[in-house]
């Protein structure tokens, strides 16, 4: 088969872009031929902007790539704002179906995260313009900005652009919900859930006991980085921060006021994997509409069982009791109740925890159960297309 992947990258990396990279490997090893069109948010951002409803560089250079590569299938990530939904009209002028991985929120709200000041932000999916999220200045808390991403995807709703898409990935049941309750889905296009994945880990075997609660992650709001500080306050176990973000400094203070805090700025891979297999368990405290955690799947190859908040897909990941432990999002008391429970279970209760993390990752996120899924959603787009 042959497979176009579609994605403009942001100005910092992140688990989009992991996601595409892990994805084009496992097609690649799989023997398909695969190639990327990739797009750029990092140079000319003012005039990127100002094309953000229709890039005519973006739609002549997938017009151009398409002929030259002949793809069956074009798979696209991330529209924004690089490549616009331009490439869409590309690829259907080019008879190509198309396949959507739906990361975030962003068709439905300017924040893309139904996130702002610090809380769940879900006035733009009760109004058919978002002018809420206008005038709030949802994203980068900028009116002027915020309302053209919003006429934007207004205009491409209303003459049916998003319809265009064949398929649609979601990586979890609730943000499928979301969409499905938005009306934003044509009912042409079919709707798949396919999680994330991650490679097994070779110190898959080694899990000690572990010292320390672990955190990894961006470090803003959203994560819900101040409740988790808040949560070891006054508790004598260890907790060990990882990541950059809006809150760097926030927490890089908390680490030289609290003894039982460190923050360790970012780590590269095998430091990742270094600090998941020395912890106890890894918590991931969010308070937005996580859509994944690519974290908490490697955790769980790893076989650390996960403390979470519940919310968003987080809990078709993490189930309490099962393979880690959950809490209500933003709810202090509540995950130390839970910190307090995990450390007071016996040796055979974390080994079960532990193993049902393991078990977790080997049904649903590894690598092989990925590609069956992945190629099942092509072929059953294609089939569908010639019918």
């Amino acid at each position: 088969m042959r497979i176009l992947i579609v994605h403009t990258y942001y100005k910092q990396h992140g688990g989009e872009d992991a996601v595409v990279q892990n994805e084009m490997a496992l097609l690649q090893n799989d023997g398909h031929e695969v190639e990327l069109i990739d797009f750029s948010n990092a140079s000319a951002t003012l005039l990127k902007v100002l094309l953000m409803p229709f890039n005519p560089y973006s739609y002549f250079t997938m017009l151009k790539k398409i002929k030259s590569f002949k793809p069956d299938i074009v798979h696209v990530h991330n529209l924004h704002y690089a490549a616009t939904p331009s490439v869409l009209y590309a690829a259907k002028k080019m008879q190509v179906p198309i396949v959507m991985t739906i990361h975030n929120y962003r068709l439905l709200c300017p924040s893309g995260s139904l996130f702002f000041k610090n809380k769940l932000f879900l006035k733009s999916l009760d109004e058919s313009f978002p002018w809420s999220a206008v005038r709030e200045g949802v994203y980068q808390q900028s009116k002027v900005i915020t309302f053209w991403l919003a006429i934007s995807n207004y205009l491409h709703r209303k003459i049916g652009t998003w319809s265009l898409a064949n398929a649609m990935i979601f990586l979890g049941e609730h943000s499928e919900k979301i969409f499905e309750q938005s009306g934003l889905i044509h009912s042409n296009t079919r709707t798949f859930l396919k999680p994330n994945f991650t490679n097994q880990k070779k110190s898959a075997a080694a899990n000690s006991a572990g010292e320390y609660y672990l955190f990894i992650g961006r470090l803003s709001e959203e994560k819900g980085i101040k409740t988790l500080l808040k949560a070891f306050e006054h508790r004598p176990e260890m907790l060990k921060i990882a990541g950059t973000g809006p809150l760097r400094d926030f927490v890089s203070e908390a680490g030289t006021h609290f003894v039982n805090v460190e923050y360790l700025d970012h780590l590269s891979k095998t430091e990742i994997e270094e600090m998941i297999v020395g912890s106890k368990a890894l918590i991931f405290p969010s308070e937005w509409y996580e859509t994944f955690g690519m974290v908490m799947i490697e955790a769980f190859s790893l076989a650390k069982p996960v403390i979470a908040a519940d919310l968003g897909n987080i809990p078709s990941i993490v189930k309490d009791q099962v393979n880690g432990l959950t809490f209500s999002p933003g709810n202090v008391l509540e995950l130390q109740r839970k910190l307090h429970e995990f450390e007071n279970m016996d040796s055979q209760a974390k080994q079960n925890l532990a193993a049902g993390a393991l078990f977790s990752y080997h049904q649903y996120y590894v690598p092989e159960v990925n590609l069956k899924q992945l190629i099942h959603i092509y072929s059953d787009t294609l089939a569908s297309k010639n019918t």
